[in-house]
This record gives C-alpha cells, structure tokens and sequence, in this order.
C-alpha cells in the first residue's frame, strides 16, 4: 500500500516539472520573438543588391588641407558610426555599422542595399562605446569611460539607391557646443584637489533631423587639478529654443569636501561655438561682465565671458 501510494504521489509531481519546464520554454519564446521584433533589420537580396560606398570628405571647420583623410579623422574622432533607415516610425528598421581607429578603412564604409530611397546618418565621435540610433529622432550616447558628450560631428541625408550609382561624398557638421572654464588665478589654494563642474539645460540625447538636443539634463564632469592647467572644457548638445544654461563650479579639497562653489547664470551656448567663461575663483567678490564675439579657426566663433 506504501508503495503504491508513493507512485500515485510522484504522477503530479511529474506533472508539475513538465508544467515548469514549458513556461519556461514559452517565456524563452516569447523573449526571442520580442528581441526579433526590437532587431528591424533592412532585407538584402545578396543576389540583386546595389554596392554603396559611402566615404567622408569633409568635416566642418576642420578642412583636410594637405593632409590625408586618414589622419584628419584621427586628429578630430575615434569612433565612426554609420546607420542606414529605410521607412518611417518609433523603430524603422535599419542597418548600423561602427567603425574604429584600428579600422583600415576608417572613414569609409561599403554595403550592400536594394534598390530604393534610404535615410544615411553618418556620427563621427570621441566617446568609448556605439551610440544607441533606435530612431533618428533620437541618438543617445552611453559613454562609461569617457566623457558625457564629446565632439562630435554629423551627416544626415536621404540618399537614393540605384544602379551605376556614385559614391555618397559624407560633409561631416559639428553638432555640438563647447564650454570653457577659464580660471584667471594666479594662485590656487594647495589643498584644492578637484573641479566639479555642473552644466543645467544641456542634453544627452541627439536628434538627427535637427541637430539638436532633445531632453533637458544635468552633466556633472569631475577634473583633477593640474599645477600647469587654467582651462577645463565640456562638450554638450544644444536643445531648441533654449540658448542660455547655468554652470556650476565647485572646488574640492583633499579631505574631498566643498572648499568653495560658484554659479555663472545665463550663460550662451550656441552649436558649433566655444562659449568661454574666464576669471578669478578664489577671490572674495565676483563681477561679471559683458559678453563678446571673436571667430576661432577651429570653430565657427567664440563667446567670451567674465565673472
């Protein structure tokens, strides 16, 4: 009787393990249709696709001069990425491909497409890892190593696929805004350690349509002091409409505490600018004065800023 029982026992055990091992088996199916449809790859007929070449021959404010195309890109970007759309909506599919220093081909790219018209977006950047280019409207940079944004430049074009075609001449733009925190001191307190400096208004996300930042953020960048160094810069993504932002500056001692903060409101920023904020940290009362205009060879012109 004991054994019987026992058997009779074991049936619905049974039963529950294959129950288990079956929603696992849907779960597991469910997640791979979901990545599937998350993926929205471009189909291509190897059989009847159209070779695109694709080739950057300039870079705004960075003519290539007597230099070669190879070394131009080296001086202003570490990562290129290219990502052709086809078809509208939040997730078009698409095709991308990430280029590196360490590529031969660096700054030019060959693919394989159908016949037909396709959105190219070209980034050229300085970050430590791929952009996440779900949809043109927005680009969003996770950068872990290096900085938040970086310089970085852009092409976005609809481009038209067909026979015989020539190669697609990329004109890189630069889509970003450049600060710099200029200290005028002749002297900085020994203890001072480290610089926080804290940019409000500015973005992290990068709409390629427009060039233009998308979402308001806060981007916080931490310096080591350096005996020989005034200057500390930030790169950052413009949003429409919004024309002026708020930096804060705080210096920090060796016991990693607030020696001193300061808040420069209003400040300008435009795309493709330096915006300078220039003077004195560490004296006891601040001014601010006017602000001014000068072209830079590198950039499309510099704001100057005292405070």
């Amino acid at each position: 009787m004991k054994q019987k029982t026992m058997r009779q026992s074991s049936a619905p055990k049974k039963t529950r393990v294959n129950q288990f091992f079956s929603l696992i088996l849907i779960t597991f199916g469910v997640f791979l249709c979901s990545c599937s449809d998350r993926i929205h790859v471009i189909p291509v007929d190897e059989g009847t696709g159209i070779p695109v070449k694709v080739r950057v021959a300039s870079i705004e404010q960075v003519p290539f001069g007597s230099l070669t195309k190879a070394s131009a890109l080296n001086e202003v970007c570490s990562r290129i990425t290219y990502c052709i759309y086809s078809g509208e909506g939040e997730k078009p599919d698409k095709i991308q491909k990430d280029q590196t220093l360490e590529a031969d081909n660096f700054g030019s790219m060959d693919l394989l497409l159908e016949e037909g018209t396709y959105t190219l977006v070209v980034l050229a950047h300085n970050g430590d890892g791929n952009p996440t280019m779900t949809t043109p409207s927005k680009t969003t940079f996770n950068n872990k190593k290096t900085r938040k944004a970086t310089d970085t430049f852009l092409y976005c074009q609809e481009i038209s696929v067909h026979e015989n075609m020539e190669p697609v001449e990329v004109n890189l733009e630069r889509v970003v805004a450049k600060l710099e925190f200029n200290l005028t001191d002749q002297n900085i307190p020994e203890s001072i350690r480290k610089f926080q400096i804290e940019v409000v208004g500015t973005s992290q996300s990068l709409n390629v349509y427009t060039g233009l930042g998308l979402n308001s953020t806060k981007i916080t960048e931490t310096v080591d002091v350096q005996s020989d160094v005034r200057t500390y810069d930030m790169y950052m993504f413009v949003r429409e409409g919004h024309s002026t932002m708020n930096i804060t500056v705080t210096a920090i001692d060796s016991l990693d505490q607030e020696y001193k903060k300061m808040t420069i409101e209003n400040v300008p920023v435009a795309k493709n600018k330096i915006t300078r904020c220039s003077g004195e940290m560490f004296r006891k009362q601040t001014q601010t004065a006017g602000v001014s205009v000068s072209v830079n060879d590198a950039w499309a012109g510099t704001v100057e800023r005292s405070f």
